[in-house]
């Protein structure tokens, strides 16, 4: 059974309707995991999952992205050109018109190659904002974003920076999810806590929990949540129970 990243019914309530609006059970579920993947608190406001015309997104800060690659350990360094129309890539931008490109040399310990991010500026320019303030700044952070996926693809696949998204589409209008359902049955809840408690194998909490995935519509969100909770602390008592002592 692998580990989720676990809110209460209260937090995913408040995460459906703020952080990951207009998302599915099934999108936030995978918002969930993107969370753990990446060490990210979305409560925090480091990470988000935004539906634009139908499709969603997972976004993070250039600093969220910066430290999911440090973290990691191999992140050996970077360094940012940009070019004008000419094609000329300087290392420093001191022009009054916007560059037309920035690239991203990104370097990885243990790699025989860097990976290199390059970002057009008509591409990403949302005309708005920071973008008219600090076009430079904005598009090499833009081309690090690709850099850095192109170097961590295991931690940054799917995530992108939110001034990579600044150009694209409105997102749309959501209004407040419904309020969770105050009832589930009682008896499936009660036969599902038993099962977890009288599982005494990693392979049989599977079991249950497939079980118990395919009864998730007779249960309440907040049901749901508590027997996901008492699988968690269940497999780790297991895992511990069935730890070699020898194993180094």
């Amino acid at each position: 059974m692998s580990t989720l990243t676990l809110w209460t019914p209260e937090q995913t309530q408040l995460i459906s309707t703020t952080i990951a609006p207009g998302c599915s059970n099934d999108e936030l579920r995978l918002f969930a995991y993107a969370c753990q993947r990446t060490g990210l608190d979305p409560f925090s406001k480091q990470i988000y999952a935004i539906k634009r015309a139908g499709k969603r997104t997972i976004q993070a800060g250039i600093d969220g992205l910066r430290s999911i690659a440090e973290r990691t350990g191999q992140l050996d360094g970077s360094e940012t050109h940009w070019c004008g129309e000419d094609g000329v890539w300087v290392d420093v931008w001191l022009a009054a018109k916007p560059p037309a490109a920035a690239k991203t040399i990104l370097h990885r310990k243990g790699a025989s190659h860097p990976f290199v991010g390059v970002a057009r500026f008509a591409d990403y320019n949302a005309g708005q904002g920071l973008w008219s303030k600090m076009p430079a700044a904005m598009i090499a952070k833009c081309s690090e974003a690709l850099a850095l996926r192109k170097a961590f693809p295991a931690d940054l696949s799917g995530v992108y920076s939110t001034d990579e998204m600044d150009q694209a589409v409105e997102p749309v209008t959501v209004t407040a999810a419904p309020a969770l359902p105050a009832k589930g049955d009682a008896k499936i809840f009660s036969a599902g806590k038993v099962a977890i408690a009288k599982a005494d194998s990693i392979a049989k909490l599977t079991e249950v929990t497939a079980r118990m995935e395919t009864r998730k519509g007779d249960l309440s969100d907040e049901q749901y949540a508590e027997l996901l909770k008492l699988a968690l602390e269940r497999e780790d008592a297991l895992a511990v129970a069935e730890a070699d002592p020898f194993d180094d």
